[in-house]
């Protein structure tokens, strides 16, 4: 192993070029610990080589863009990585059709013979779906959630696919037996994805309720957070977040990270100073600047010191969604001095009309009940999006 280590410790000497441009997938490689090794986001991991998702296998050839460092660190067993030094937790994973152990095991950076060891009585008469596995593992926000999903008009496993971050292959190993081309509306499937393990509740008022069994929102690829312990929220919070800091750190890859501040704490409930933010729907986000760059913990800054607008109208269009009918957000609260910034330079881009008549409430007047974007006093310094009652949630008002 010594001289295995050496090894690898001179090749990365000598062929730092070799190595960043392309990587071949050991046994026990996730993209999560390739990023890690390379410095790289999972975003351009994935975009660089074209996966939809993180599933890779063990011989795979992944291009390493520029963008990331062009040595990488050394792998687990030359140096510990910062993920063997975390605390272990036992998960349960409920296995899909056509899944491998391999598959689970590369999900949870860990080993096929560490699962065999952990789950010797339930896998006596072999893998089969809908077993359950306890894994050990110290990765971040790798649990499995299972989400119940009611088919609406106009779906299709492409458009299901997409709005989960999954792929249709994913999605019919999720619903064995059922035919893609007779998709009916009122029809459940079942949705398997990353996070805590469980649906979340939103449940009453955002200023008056509660969160129940609350997924939490960590650093990640182009943001970063104020506080992590007020970071929880919905699956449905967290998933359109994350979304949303990915799509403007493809469109505007200059930009700093964004600074996230108060979502909700764990279980929901008051949270000071907000009035609202206790049930996992509302999230303060920092505006993004030109010139300034918000150290760490990053802090909220006025609109004064240069406000970079292209990333700025990025950030509004992956919150807001494409169109009024596919939106998600119930409304964005933001300075109305802000919003002129920000509407003019939409319009000088060619927004037209009818998309900034959605959005903003510039240049009715800040009293207007007009525009998903409104003044709301205290929010000169960041904006504030909530996000409607997702389905299901039948207690959320």
């Amino acid at each position: 192993m010594k001289k295995l280590a050496l090894a690898l410790i001179v090749l990365l000497i000598a062929a730092p070029s070799a190595l960043a441009t392309e990587h071949r997938v050991r046994k026990g490689d996730t993209l999560g610990s390739i990023a890690r090794r390379y410095k790289c986001s999972l975003v351009e991991l994935r975009q660089a080589n074209k996966l939809r998702g993180d599933r890779i296998k063990a011989g795979q050839k992944l291009t390493i863009p520029d963008t990331c460092d062009a040595v990488p660190d050394a792998p687990p067993d030359v140096t510990p990585t910062a993920a063997s030094a975390k605390k272990a937790q036992t998960i349960t994973h409920e296995v899909l059709a056509d899944e491998t152990l391999a598959d689970i095991a590369s999900r949870y950076d860990t080993t096929v013979a560490a699962i065999e060891a952990k789950n010797k009585a339930v896998l006596k008469k072999g893998l089969r779906p809908g077993i359950k596995l306890k894994i050990v593992t110290t990765a971040d926000e790798r649990a499995q959630k299972r989400v119940s999903y009611t088919i609406e008009a106009g779906d299709t496993l492409g458009r299901i696919a997409r709005k989960f971050h999954v792929t249709v292959r994913d999605l019919q190993r999720m619903n064995p037996g059922k035919d893609p081309d007779r998709l009916r509306v009122g029809q459940k499937i079942w949705i398997y994805g990353e996070g805590r393990p469980g649906r979340s509740q939103a449940v009453g008022k955002p200023q008056h309720g509660s969160l129940l069994n609350g997924e939490q929102l960590l650093d990640g690829p182009g943001w970063s957070l104020r506080n992590p312990a007020h970071a929880w929220g919905t699956n449905e919070t967290i998933r359109y977040l994350k979304a949303a800091f990915a799509e403007v750190k493809k469109k505007e890859p200059q930009a700093h990270e964004i600074c996230v501040g108060d979502i909700s704490v764990k279980t929901g409930g008051f949270l000071a100073p907000h009035k609202s933010h206790q049930s996992g729907r509302d999230a303060d986000i920092g505006y993004i600047f030109s010139k300034v760059t918000p150290g760490k913990p990053c802090v909220f800054m006025g609109a004064n010191v240069g406000l970079d607008l292209p990333a700025m109208w990025a950030l509004i269009q992956a919150i807001a969604g494409p169109n009024e009918a596919a939106s998600k957000v119930e409304y964005i609260f933001l300075g109305y001095d802000v919003q002129k910034k920000v509407y003019d330079y939409a319009k000088a881009q060619g927004a037209s009309d009818s998309k900034l008549a959605w959005l903003f409430q510039y240049p009715r007047g800040s009293a207007a009940m007009r525009g998903l974007i409104r003044h709301e006093p205290s929010h000169e310094n960041h904006l504030h999006v909530r996000f409607e009652c997702p389905n299901g949630d039948p207690d959320c008002i």
